[in-house]
């Protein structure tokens, strides 16, 4: 799935309740994360799901009556004279929030900041453009069961969640920084949110950020790169705040987030998208803070090192402290048999890819596995590869592997849990036209799903 620039999910309890508790090692414990994203410290029950993005409520606009349309030449050129005085302020605040966030964050400005203000309109016609979820993508993880129906638009649920939730985003295509606002003043609230672009800029320019699309296909390791990036940026927003804003400037931030914590659009469109998109664009903004909190004491330098050399697992990044004291090993290459021999030429691989122990997390807690962490104990690497046949029927293969059989096994234990209250047929679980095998051996543990109960007994070799 492709993702628009940096976008700032800015989830109220999440984003300022995680930052504020930045040096806290339990800080998590106390934040409102979206409710399956895991932790070192797992809660038993789900915490809340997220808040809205803090995008202020936009104010009223004066209108004109009719009888004022006519203007006088020489209005005209007040209102001329007014709208340069309004470019000029805000070019000045802009070079003002630039200086402070270079100060406060120690990387050096290489380039000047290339700003845009983008209106939500023309966020809406942005994102319509740049945001691609194919088909196949919704079926991979239907099959998976990690969303309830492959039949819904969740394209354009996605497109409606940023378009409501989303305040500014980085592009490092075009090195673009972007503030979404209706207003020719920025607001406390885009103030600190151009402040965590002007970091997401800074990065690029010392870290190089194009490094995100060079991972793919492994998106495990993109996810964990963002989350370094939205850690340091999250970080250094609330950081910003703190340094910057005046008693004033603080009470009208802290106002315009209680505001976006009741705005109706953004609730509906967390409330109609999958919880696994949701919470795959969500994860960044809460286990990035969490890891960056550990490390970065009273200088925020101390936090280059993760984005420039970072985790290259959602593992290393929620196993954080075992990662930081250099516990974790990288994930383990996983090999898997030739499945396009085995089903045929009818069949075809359309992606392939790591899904990391997040998304293994996810298929758990979307159906209702009683311990689904088992996903982050043990767990040292995956592979997946997604076919489509000619007469449209699909399969999907997981490998993975465990640091030890207990571990494989924990993780199978669950899995079958999950498929208690569904048909069992010679090793197939059937259920809603999906048929499933879950095959164990050692520290091998492989999950295959298909809508053709013949492929997938070719596929897992068990006719």
């Amino acid at each position: 799935m492709r993702r628009i620039g940096f976008a700032v999910l800015l989830t109220l309890l999440l984003a300022i309740a995680a930052c504020a508790e930045a040096t806290d090692d339990d800080a998590t414990d106390d934040v409102a994360e979206p409710e399956p994203t895991p932790t070192e410290e797992i809660a038993e029950d789900p915490t809340p799901e997220p808040t809205a993005t803090p995008v202020p409520e936009d104010e009223d606009d004066a209108t004109l009556d009719d009888e004022d349309d006519a203007v006088e030449p020489e209005d005209d050129a007040i209102d001329d004279d007014e709208a340069t005085d309004d470019t000029a302020a805000l070019s000045e605040l802009v070079d003002e929030i630039t200086e402070n966030v270079v100060e406060m964050r120690g990387l050096e400005l290489l380039e000047d900041i290339d700003l845009s203000i983008m209106t939500h309109d023309e966020l809406r016609d942005y994102l319509e453009d740049s945001i691609e979820l194919e088909q196949h993508e919704i079926d991979r993880d239907w099959l998976l069961r990690l969303i309830p129906d492959p039949d819904e638009d969740v394209e354009q649920m996605l497109i409606d969640l940023q378009v409501a939730d989303v305040g500014g985003f980085y592009d490092p295509e075009t090195g673009e920084t972007v503030v979404v606002s209706d207003d020719d003043e920025l607001s406390a609230m885009e103030e600190v949110i151009l402040a965590h672009e002007i970091v997401h800029a800074l990065q690029d320019q010392h870290f190089d950020l194009g490094r995100l699309e060079s991972l793919l296909p492994d998106g495990d390791a993109a996810l964990s790169f963002r989350s370094m990036l939205e850690g340091d940026a999250v970080i250094s927003q609330q950081q910003y705040v703190e340094t910057y804003l005046d008693e004033e400037r603080q009470m009208e931030y802290q106002q315009d987030a209680m505001a976006a914590q009741q705005d109706e659009e953004t609730m509906a469109a967390i409330e109609d998208i999958p919880s696994y998109y949701l919470e795959t664009f969500v994860f960044p903004y809460s286990a990035g803070p969490e890891f960056m909190s550990q490390v970065v004491g009273d200088d925020l330098n101390n936090m280059d090192e993760y984005i420039e050399n970072p985790p290259v697992s959602t593992y290393q990044v929620i196993n954080s402290q075992a990662y930081i004291a250099g516990e974790l090993d990288d994930p383990v290459d996983v090999e898997m048999p030739d499945l396009g021999d085995r089903l045929g030429g009818t069949w075809e691989m359309s992606e392939e890819g790591t899904f990391g122990a997040f998304t293994l997390f996810m298929i758990l807690y979307e159906n209702e596995a009683t311990d689904p962490v088992v996903a982050f104990d043990g767990w040292s690497g995956d592979w997946y590869e997604f076919y489509i046949s000619e007469d449209d029927q699909s399969l999907v293969a997981v490998s993975t592997v465990w640091e030890d059989e207990d571990q494989a096994a924990a993780y199978e234990d669950q899995l079958l849990e999950t498929m208690a209250d569904y048909d069992e047929e010679d090793g197939v679980w059937m259920s809603d036209d999906r048929y499933h095998v879950v095959i164990q051996d050692g520290d091998s543990l492989d999950l295959m799903s298909s809508t053709d109960p013949d492929a997938l007994l070719d596929a897992a070799d068990m006719q």
